[in-house]
């Protein structure tokens, strides 16, 4: 199992959540997904600028079973080898699922799973110790403590704090919908864990001591992620944020008018794939691809070539 030292030294750069690709006949497409991540290893995607998330959240984790979880974070340490730190998403109803995930990962010598508490009842503290104990119990892989407060319980700071204190963690993937306890989070964490920025306050993150943030972004242009920062890096932060604003602020208007209309990630992420000339493929109910008309696919595609023509 990774220290903690080594995942903050691992987990730098931007975490990319996979997109998953299912096919015309709704089946998972493994040669799409393994094409995609060689297409973003040869943009440049390294130990040091990206860590790699498969089957999260933005790879349908809730749309998939067990097995198809299973084969997806296979192909994902296949195509990605000893090129990127990768982290697989564990998160399931089922106790039961989770651990077998977790021991797949642990085989597969993975570098830690995301891992929430129980999401579909309301959180309870010892609740939540109880789920990860129990997992620690099966498994020596590091956990990424996962703090999904938007589609689960948004765990407090005294939670989490007690939770870096279990065996397997090593990692945190914080996020909080109050700006204040956000970057208190930051603060409190960091001496114990590596932590993955989970919001959009990305240049405030680097500047308070994460390690890496979430973007979305290396499924289809990776190449701003990693000038992003290089600049946060060099301590320009000032242009990071001028660089950033620019590209999100379009992005999430547009994103939001799909996000209105249908749930899921990978939803949106897809027709920015196949702009990029990638096979996204299809999404899976409850996620409808018919809530990207063509009004916002023809905005994204904009964006998109806007970009390529200013980051290259």
């Amino acid at each position: 199992m990774l220290t903690v030292d080594d995942a903050r030294a691992r987990w730098r750069g931007v975490l990319a959540p996979i997109v998953t690709p299912f096919d015309d006949q709704n089946q998972v497409d493994l040669n799409a997904l393994q094409a995609n991540l060689r297409w973003l290893l040869d943009r440049g995607a390294r130990h040091g600028n990206t860590v790699i998330l498969a089957a999260g959240s933005g790879g349908d984790f809730p749309m998939m079973n067990l097995e198809e979880r299973k084969q997806v974070i296979t192909a994902t340490a296949e195509a990605i080898g000893d090129q990127a730190p990768i982290i697989a998403g564990v998160q399931s109803l089922d106790i039961r699922d989770t651990i077998e995930l977790c021991q797949h990962c642990e085989a597969l010598g993975l570098d830690a799973v995301q891992i929430s508490g129980p999401f579909y009842y309301d959180g309870r503290p010892g609740d939540v110790i109880a789920w990860f104990e129990e997992v620690g119990r099966h498994t020596g892989i590091g956990f990424a403590l996962y703090n999904n407060w938007y589609t689960g319980y948004d765990m407090p700071l005294d939670l989490m704090e007690r939770l870096c204190e279990l065996p397997n963690a090593i990692g945190a993937k914080w996020a909080s919908p109050d700006p204040a306890t956000f970057a208190e989070g930051i603060g409190r964490l960091s001496p114990k864990v590596a932590v993955v920025n989970n919001t959009f306050e990305t240049i405030l993150g680097h500047r308070l001591g994460s390690r890496c943030f979430v973007s979305h972004w290396p499924n289809f242009h990776p190449e701003w992620c990693f000038r992003i920062w290089e600049l946060m890096e060099a301590g320009r932060y000032d242009d990071a944020q001028r660089e950033f604003d620019e590209v999100m602020q379009p992005y999430q208007a547009l994103v939001a008018q799909i996000a209105a209309q249908t749930a899921g990630e990978g939803v949106f992420v897809r027709p920015l794939m196949a702009a990029a000339g990638l096979d996204g493929g299809r999404s899976r109910l409850p996620s409808r691809d018919e809530a990207v008309t063509p009004g916002i696919r023809a905005g994204l595609e904009q964006l998109l070539q806007s970009m390529a023509s200013a980051v290259g």
